[in-house]
């Protein structure tokens, strides 16, 4: 039996930016309908939804099977969030499908479907809310950069923290920036932008932000100095650094707790630090 695509998803998702697929759980995607109006598929009483749509066209790492199971087989199956609707468009967060991908079938997420399940537990995403009930809350000040922002959830979530603050999220790819502002427009949240830059080479003035965050980046990156170079360099003199870094991962140098302390003193910071959990929350001040 063929499926007949009842809409097509909108999106900036492509082979690389999907790369990033636990990140983009965060990311808000459109279902553009093509003869049925939004209004006959949600309901005021439910909240998240099972999509069917067309699977991804690519294969993840072994250590991600769990994701080639769920979404590159015959089909992709998405239980996401409704944001909002408008029209033939519905808006909704954690849908896993590329742009321009067919859909074919939108049902609520029911009581019925709460069943009781083994599977593997994520324990990142568990420390990443950890971790951020304590950082994001020392997030403040009239201007606000998030370095290595990925899809923007973190972002945002500051920039609706501190609603008289601009807040500029920065990462590599012009695709995910394009994605941060597509889920800023879906919550309509307007004091927040994004740019495709290298923390290596920020294009901002000396001094400009009074708090730049580092949330789970810093590890991924071959010059640390040189990144902490730059953000010594925009952020103001009474301004605030913070980072957070987990203590155990799977690629790259693992580091303790004094190798970030080291690593901020080398690079003219005053350094305050949390464990918590499994990472660890820095607070930098620039030496005067």
């Amino acid at each position: 039996m063929s499926l007949k695509a009842i809409g097509k998803v909108s999106n900036f998702a492509d082979e690389k930016t999907m790369q990033l697929l636990a990140l983009w759980k965060e990311s808000v995607s459109i279902v553009e309908l093509e003869d049925t109006d939004a209004e006959s598929l949600v309901y005021e009483e439910y909240t998240h939804y099972i999509v069917v749509h067309a699977p991804l066209d690519m294969k993840f790492p072994e250590k991600r099977d769990e994701w080639n199971k769920r979404f590159c087989k015959t089909a992709g199956v998405s239980v996401v969030e409704l944001i909002k609707i408008n029209g033939k468009q519905i808006y909704f967060k954690g849908l896993f499908a590329a742009n321009h991908a067919p859909v074919y079938g939108i049902v609520p997420y029911t009581s019925f479907d709460k069943q009781d399940a083994d599977f593997p537990e994520a324990g990142m995403e568990l420390l990443k809310k950890q971790t951020m009930e304590v950082a994001l809350p020392e997030a403040n000040g009239k201007t606000i950069l998030d370095v290595g922002c990925g899809v923007g959830s973190l972002t945002l979530q500051m920039a609706r923290m501190n609603t008289d603050s601009q807040v500029m999220g920065i990462d590599l790819l012009e695709k995910t920036m394009e994605q941060c502002r597509l889920n800023a427009f879906a919550y309509d949240i307007k004091n927040a932008a994004f740019k495709a830059e290298s923390v290596y080479e920020l294009p901002f003035d000396d001094e400009s932000y009074e708090t730049v965050t580092c949330f789970f980046m810093l590890h991924h990156l071959d010059d640390i100095p040189k990144a902490l170079s730059e953000v010594k360099r925009v952020v103001s003199k009474n301004g605030t650094v913070l980072a957070v870094e987990p203590l155990d991962h799977h690629h790259g140098t693992e580091r303790g707790i004094q190798d970030w302390v080291d690593h901020f003193e080398k690079a003219g910071f005053s350094v305050e630090t949390q464990q918590i959990s499994r990472a660890v929350f820095v607070k930098a001040k620039v030496n005067c």
